[in-house]
């Protein structure tokens, strides 16, 4: 009497859980077909709910889906997850399936099944200057994108950093740059710049300011006699050398050298350094009675004098803060 009660029981509630979901899984076919009139049979019962279950299941979630609970008594499903996706909290909502994202430094592979993590050495270094490094330099991130005076000078990104290649002007002066509007103030632009030249005549690279018109106010590393110095130079076009506010003794400066200029709003400041953090100023003047006046110091430039020689001018690093 027992067992009769029970696959009764079983049987009643199967009907009910048909009957609920019939018209939302019509497509399901139970291996068994019963009426009313049928007697109950606990291996046909037993089939048929198992029938359904794998069926509900199947229909409700993708081959290679995860089941989740969904609330309110209900089944959900998380999709069929790709080479590398992980199920990850979301508090308050359904898991996600997304992959791990490689931070500076950090290469991610994905296989099926596997996920390898390993450093790298490409983005941000990881060397002695890795603190003060940026990532790679590229024209698009520096925003040096317009040229002053290209002429036959190019342009090219490489895995070193952003280079101006500009073939020699002879013993003229003829700077060629690129350029980009100044970022609001108050801010400071930091570059590691290197130099590749044989020149020995005044030949020099760096960054500054263009007044978007013709003056120009720049710090640049400079060569004369085969001795490097730094210098702040003011010319009335690119043609045209005006006069230098200060030059430095001729100290040897290492390549490569990081030059940074900033604006505060109210004064334009020039300093360099050797080792990336601690910089030295070489000269300051307020914009109003500066070279440029109060508004000239509206463009960013890094640029390159080839006299003497073809110069290749590098930017290895490029940081504006």
């Amino acid at each position: 009497m027992r067992r009769t009660s029970c696959v009764t029981f079983v049987s009643a509630l199967l009907w009910v859980v048909w009957g609920i979901g019939a018209s939302a899984h019509a497509q399901c076919t139970l291996p068994y077909q019963l009426t009313n009139a049928d007697l109950s049979d606990a291996m046909k019962l037993t089939a048929n709910f198992n029938a359904l279950a794998k069926c509900i299941s199947a229909r409700n979630n993708p081959t290679n889906s995860i089941q989740i609970n969904g609330g309110g008594g209900t089944l959900a499903g998380i999709s069929p997850l790709t080479n590398g996706q992980l199920v990850i909290g979301s508090s308050g909502n359904p898991p996600q399936p997304q992959g791990l994202a490689a931070g500076d430094g950090i290469q991610i592979t994905n296989g099926a099944g596997s996920i390898a993590i390993a450093a790298t050495s490409a983005v941000g270094g990881t060397g002695l200057y890795r603190q003060m490094m940026s990532d790679t330099p590229t024209a698009s991130i520096t925003g040096l994108t317009s040229w002053l005076n290209q002429g036959s000078a190019a342009v090219s990104d490489s895995t070193v950093g952003v280079c101006i290649d500009a073939p020699t002007s002879g013993t003229s002066t003829n700077l060629t740059g690129r350029f980009k509007a100044s970022p609001s103030t108050p801010y400071t632009v930091t570059a590691l710049v290197a130099a590749t030249r044989y020149s020995n005549t005044l030949n020099g690279v760096g960054i500054g300011w263009y007044d978007g018109s013709a003056k120009l106010h720049l710090l640049s590393y400079q060569i004369n006699n085969g001795a490097p110095y730094l210098a702040v130079n003011k010319w009335t076009n690119v043609t045209t050398f005006s006069a230098t506010d200060v030059t430095s003794a001729m100290n040897a400066f290492a390549q490569p050298i990081w030059l940074q200029v900033s604006d505060d709003g109210t004064n334009a400041a020039f300093r360099f350094s050797q080792d990336g953090l601690n910089f030295v100023q070489l000269f300051s003047v307020a914009k109003s009675s500066g070279f440029l006046g109060a508004i000239g110091y509206s463009n960013v430039i890094f640029f390159a004098d080839p006299r003497g020689s073809r110069t290749l001018a590098t930017i290895l690093s490029w940081t504006q803060t």
